[in-house]
């Protein structure tokens, strides 16, 4: 042990004499000295190399070596800091998932994210014993899950076994618990997501929040299962004893892209055929769709990360996509094609996704009975994307949950006296079917979603998915998936061959994602601004001549994510014209889609911001105001005076006895007798 002591002091002394004496003027506000597992080998790889077989005995000797070398502290400090390693090499990065009897007692790496943490608890480290029949007292060191009572009395007259612990006398020091699991882009197929418990000490507590992105290094130990009766299981639990801890930034786009695949990813770039056989390598086995799949293409790619108002308010860059379709169109089949494409995206259904699973939730320690904080998916997949299965079965306070997940891009948590805030920069991509299964063509869209209009208008682009009875479409729809199955077993280079499989390789398409949202940041050219400005204001002129907001300042955003994400596909530092047009055309999709009033043939933005055309609004307070007048006259108003009132504004007696109807049942309105109406609430209109 000595000789290891001076190993380390002659390599403090010749590399870290000045962090040292930082530390030590710093002391006892800082308490760890961090040091490069490099430079360590650099200087003695023989040492480097037992400090992975035996991190417990080199840590020690390292500790004690600045002990010993006597730098100067404060008056009355003791000086005992933590050294703590990091930066080892990528052969000792384990996985969760792998961590097993081969790592037990070694120093490993593991990278992952948080998914929980406790609140701090105080461990005993020096216990203080007294024996209880001649008082003298002993003092112990406690194991990481054990507490060591003295053998017996240390006393050559007593020697006895029976002692008391004295808590005021024992050092304790500050201890908290975490969970950290793979992340999702680096886990296979459909393997789970493994965890592993973190024990944190002294200055490492309170460190840490769900959702954040680690790599840890620590020692792999173990602590007994709880035994049952007098039987003591083989099994035991596992936990990392966190020895340094390091924080990554890196989110999405983090894939190892070496230098050729770099080059073939900007030779890509240049194809004058980008945009289509992009779209063409987004799910190639459903036919169709071609507006659907290049937006969700540019929601793979995302808008400038980052930025920043002058005000300070953070602008959201990732885009929500929300299919609302007839069942059998291949919404499932997109949305998992999109999960396995996208380098990290949660694949969740609707009907097995709680608000707590979603965002975040306290629970209830089994260990320490107090509460932890726990990370759900939007904050887990943090920087990616989720993607969300039967959006409409959800239980509608679970569904509204994430509100502030999808524009604040935060999840604020206040449960259990616990008030904290997660990040939470996902994209959304969710599909729903209509309230009655089916689109109704008689029916407007908006009033076939069975979604609040609050959270229908967070997202950038709403498809509808429709089944439409045509023998043209029907045909090639049924050949292409034919196809599909006839090449599946048995594929052959051909031209039928060739037509259903995705022009990009998935793994290079994965890459380009990866490597676009990495690297590039696309700045607004004032040509692609002026063209985004005038399609606003011509929209707006548009309403202001027919009576209606078909567009609002809130749409503004949203193209300009879709003309930013077009940019980085190319891998442009700059938007340019062609992305404002292609993000305007897409909107525009949308728009005669889904935002047009059936009745007026208008485009109208009230239908999802606020869920009624405003043609119906301006009727309904057409017919109150009607109500209204007539009750200044008669005590009882008659459904007739109102229908030829109504007549005289020009709305159908169907329409107004439709409208009344609607209004009843709001509670707007009563029937005080037959063939009578007056309204619940005069003053309020």
């Amino acid at each position: 042990m000595e000789e290891l002591i001076n190993k380390f002091e002659e390599f403090f002394s010749a590399k870290l004499q000045k962090d040292i004496q930082k530390l030590a003027s710093n002391y006892p506000q800082e308490r760890s000295l961090s040091i490069d597992y490099n430079l360590l080998s650099e200087f003695d790889p023989a040492l480097a190399d037992e400090l992975i077989k035996k991190p417990d005995k080199i840590i020690d000797a390292a500790e004690q070596a600045i002990i010993k070398m006597d730098v100067p502290v404060a008056v009355g400090t003791q000086f005992e800091p933590h050294v703590r390693f990091y930066n080892l090499p990528e052969e000792y990065d384990v996985m969760v998932q792998y961590l097993g009897a081969d790592q037990i007692n070694k120093l490993i790496r593991v990278e992952g994210v948080v998914s929980l943490i406790t609140d701090i608890q105080p461990r005993i480290k020096v216990a203080t014993w007294e024996c209880i029949h001649c008082k003298t007292k002993v003092q112990t060191v406690s194991e990481k899950t054990k507490l060591v009572t003295p053998v017996r009395c240390p006393n050559e007259g007593c020697g006895r076994k029976d002692f008391k612990l004295l808590e005021e006398e024992s050092t304790f020091v500050s201890m908290q618990r975490a969970q950290i699991q793979d992340l999702v882009e680096r886990l296979k197929g459909n393997s789970p997501a493994s965890h592993i418990e973190l024990w944190l000490e002294d200055d490492l507590t309170n460190k840490i929040a769900p959702g954040e992105h680690l790599v840890v290094t620590g020692v792999l130990r173990l602590r007994k299962q709880v035994k049952r009766g007098n039987v003591h299981s083989s099994i035991y639990y596992k936990f990392l004893d966190v020895i340094h801890i390091q924080k990554v930034e890196r989110e999405f786009e983090e894939l190892e892209i070496t230098k050729e695949e770099e080059k073939k990813l900007v030779e890509l770039s240049k194809r004058k055929d980008l945009y289509d056989i992009i779209k063409k390598s987004i799910a190639p086995s459903i036919y169709g769709y071609d507006e659907m799949k290049e937006a969700i293409a540019l929601q793979l790619f995302g808008g400038t990360p980052g930025k920043v108002m002058p005000d300070g308010e953070r602008v959201r860059s990732d885009i929500h996509i929300l299919l609302i379709g007839d069942p059998g169109t291949g919404k499932s089949t997109l949305l998992e094609y999109v999960s396995h494409l996208a380098p990290k995206c949660i694949y969740v259904s609707g009907k097995g996704s709680s608000s707590a699973g979603l965002t975040a939730t306290a629970e209830k320690d089994e260990l320490s009975g107090g509460w932890t904080l726990k990370a759900g998916a939007v904050v887990l997949a943090s920087g990616g994307m989720v993607a969300i299965d039967e959006f409409d079965k959800m239980d509608p306070s679970d569904r509204g949950s994430i509100h502030e997940a999808m524009e604040q891009q935060k999840v604020s948590v206040a449960k259990a006296g616990i008030v904290t805030q997660f990040p939470a920069r996902t994209s959304i991509l969710a599909a729903a079917n209509p309230k009655l299964g089916r689109f109704d063509p008689n029916i407007p869209p908006v009033q076939q979603f069975d979604i609040p209009p609050t959270l229908l208008s967070r997202f950038d682009l709403i498809f509808s998915v429709r089944d439409v009875l045509d023998e043209t479409k029907d045909k090639e729809m049924a050949e292409h998936i034919l196809k599909g199955h006839k090449f599946s077993g048995e594929p052959k280079e051909s031209d039928e061959y060739i037509s259903i499989t995705p022009p990009i390789d998935v793994d290079l398409l994965r890459k380009y994602i990866a490597f676009a949202r990495k690297n590039i940041r696309p700045i607004l050219t004032d040509q692609a601004m002026d063209k985004i400005k005038d399609f606003y204001l011509d929209l707006r002129r548009l309403g202001t001549k027919e009576n209606t907001f078909p567009i609002t300042a809130r749409e503004i955003e949203g193209l300009i994510r879709l003309a930013e994400a077009s940019a980085k596909s190319r891998l442009a530092p700059k938007v340019e014209i062609q992305d404002a047009e292609r993000a305007i055309r897409l909107a525009n999709f949308v728009l005669q889609d889904v935002f047009v009033d059936r009745e007026t043939g208008k485009l109208d933005s009230d239908i999802i911001n606020i869920g009624v055309s405003k043609s119906k609004i301006d009727r309904v307070r057409t017919i109150m105001r009607i109500i209204s007048e007539l009750e200044q006259e008669y005590d009882l108003v008659s459904y007739e005076d109102v229908i030829k009132n109504a007549e005289k504004e020009n709305i159908d007696p169907v329409y107004t006895r439709k409208l009344i109807a609607e209004l009843k049942r709001q509670g707007e309105l009563y029937e005080p007798k037959s063939g009578f109406i007056k309204t619940s609430n005069p003053k309020g209109w």
